[in-house]
C-alpha cells in the first residue's frame, strides 16, 4: 500500500492533539458549584420535638415584656401594637379614611379600632403599651419579629407573596403569634376564604379548629361565659391554630374590630357619638346601628354592653397570648 500523501499524515496528528482528555487535572479548572437546599420544616413531627427544641422555637416572651401575675393582675410592658399590611386586600380597612383636597382618599392611621383598643387597655388593665399609636409593619417585614404578637384583618380576598409566607412561618415559629380579625363577619366570607387559604401556606398539616367556652381564652382577664355577640349578630366559635399545644394562630369570625370603630367616653363607661369623619376619629352611630365611612356595614351595637363586649373580648386574647 502506498504511503498516504503528507497532506494526511498532518490532518491525523493535528486530530491527536485535539482530542481532549478527560482525567486531565488543572489548577486552573473551577471547582463544581454547589446550592444549598432550602431546609423544609416538617410540621407533621413537631408535636416530636425536645424541650431543648421548643425553647429555640419559641422565645422567652413573658421575660421580655415583663408580663407578671395573671387575670386582672396581669402586668407586663408592650413596645408596640402591631398592624400587618400584607399584598393585596385592604389591610387597612379598620382605620379612618377620608378624601384629601385632590379627592384622593387617605389613610389617617391615628384613627381607628387599634388606636381605641389602646386606650382600653391603658384605661382597664396593667398592661403599658409604649407606643399609642398602632404600627404597620409589612408582613415580609423582620421588625414584626420584636413584638409578641401581630393583627391582621381585612374583608377581602388576598394572596400573600412567598416572601410574607416565609416570614410569617419564621415569626410564628420563634414565639410570635397572629391575631386575626374577619372585617367581613361570618363563614365563606372573600376574607374567611382567603385567611384559611394563605395560613395553609404558612403553617401547612395545620388547620383552624374551634374552641370551646371552656378555654383559658375566655377567662384570661375578664370571664366570658359564651362568645360575645359579633358584628350583624354573628357569634361563632372563635378558631386558633396550635403547634405542640401552644396557641400560634386565634382567629375571629365576629368582627369585633370594627366594633372598636366606636370610640368611648372619657369614663371610659359610654359609647362617644360622633360625625364618621371628623377630627377625633369617631365614627357616626345611626340610632341602634353604626354606620362605618363609606362601607355602610350596619352593626348590632344596639347597647354600649354590646361594644365594651368587642373591646374586653380582645384584649382577653392579648392577655392570653401574653401568658400561653
Amino acid at each position: 500500500i502506498p504511503p498516504p500523501p503528507p497532506k494526511m499524515k498532518k490532518m491525523q496528528k493535528l486530530e491527536k492533539r485535539m482530542v481532549v482528555k478527560k482525567n486531565i487535572k488543572s489548577k486552573l479548572r473551577p471547582k463544581t458549584l454547589s446550592f444549598k437546599k432550602k431546609t423544609k420544616i416538617d410540621f407533621k413531627t413537631a408535636n416530636n420535638l425536645g424541650k431543648n427544641v421548643k425553647n429555640l422555637m419559641y422565645r422567652d416572651y413573658a421575660a421580655k415584656h415583663g408580663v407578671e401575675g395573671g387575670g386582672k393582675t396581669l402586668r407586663a410592658i408592650i413596645d408596640k401594637i402591631v398592624l400587618v399590611s400584607y399584598e393585596g386586600g385592604d389591610w387597612d380597612c379598620e382605620f379612618h379614611h377620608y378624601k384629601d383636597k385632590k379627592g384622593k382618599t387617605v389613610v389617617d392611621f391615628k384613627h381607628g379600632s387599634l388606636i381605641n383598643l389602646i386606650k382600653e387597655i391603658e384605661r382597664r388593665t396593667d398592661i403599658e403599651v409604649k407606643n399609642k399609636i398602632p404600627v404597620v409593619v409589612r408582613a415580609d417585614s423582620p421588625e414584626i419579629h420584636n413584638s409578641p404578637f401581630v393583627y391582621i384583618t381585612g374583608h377581602k380576598d388576598f394572596k400573600l407573596t412567598d416572601a410574607e409566607v416565609e416570614n410569617l412561618r419564621t415569626y410564628i415559629l420563634q414565639g410570635g403569634a397572629i391575631v386575626a380579625n374577619s372585617s367581613l363577619p361570618g363563614r365563606r366570607s372573600r376574607f374567611d376564604v382567603a385567611f384559611r387559604r394563605e395560613m395553609k401556606r404558612v403553617i401547612p398539616d395545620h388547620e383552624l379548629k374551634p374552641i370551646n367556652n371552656k378555654h383559658k381564652v375566655f377567662r384570661s382577664f375578664v370571664v366570658f361565659n359564651e362568645v360575645p355577640v359579633g358584628m350583624n349578630y354573628w357569634q361563632e366559635p372563635i378558631e386558633v391554630i396550635e403547634i405542640d399545644g401552644r396557641v400560634v394562630v386565634m382567629y375571629n369570625l365576629n368582627d369585633y374590630g370594627d366594633f372598636m370603630l366606636a370610640a368611648l367616653d372619657s369614663t371610659g363607661n359610654a359609647i362617644k357619638y360622633g360625625l364618621a369623619a371628623d377630627a377625633e376619629g369617631h365614627f357616626r352611630w345611626q340610632g341602634p346601628r353604626i354606620w362605618h365611612n363609606e362601607r355602610k356595614l350596619y352593626a348590632n351595637a344596639e347597647d354600649f354592653p354590646t361594644t365594651l363586649d368587642a373591646y374586653m373580648m380582645n384584649i382577653n386574647i392579648l392577655a392570653y397570648l401574653l401568658t400561653r
